[in-house]
């Protein structure tokens, strides 16, 4: 049989794991829709001088930016990233004084030309994020 305090120390590991585990997931943001797009799949959904603004809101949905340039063409503007967690933001001290994340940051950009598709790329960056000393 065990004691009363060994039972309330193994109780908490458990719930601290519980509450790890939970905290440990993925976070994203920004429109799903690009989240498994490359470079080559746009370029085979979009085509300069070819593809309506209609066709692209099929696609992707509303953009998150929509902004005009000097010369009056639409840019709209697509948004994902994803991050995880650092294994080491679990670690007890360690944690708290050094924290962050890593993952990755996707930029679709559409400039339309009279509602017709003028130029567009899509952009992929590793991110990473660094909290503490």
């Amino acid at each position: 049989m065990e004691s009363g305090a060994v039972l309330m120390k193994r109780m908490s590991i458990a719930a601290c794991l519980g509450a790890t585990l939970a905290v440990a997931g993925c976070a994203s943001t920004g429109n799903t829709s690009i989240r498994r797009e490359t470079a080559e799949t746009i370029d085979q959904k979009i085509h300069d001088d070819q593809t309506t603004q209609q066709q692209v809101r099929t696609l992707f949905g509303d953009p998150m930016v929509i902004s005009f340039t000097d010369g009056g063409h639409e840019i709209w503007q697509y948004d994902f990233m994803t991050t995880r967690p650092n294994g080491t933001n679990f670690i007890p001290y360690y944690g708290v004084f050094s924290s962050g994340s890593r993952g990755m940051r996707k930029s679709l950009t559409i400039i339309f030309n009279n509602g017709i598709v003028w130029h567009h790329t899509l952009s992929a960056s590793a991110v990473r994020t660094h909290q503490g000393l």
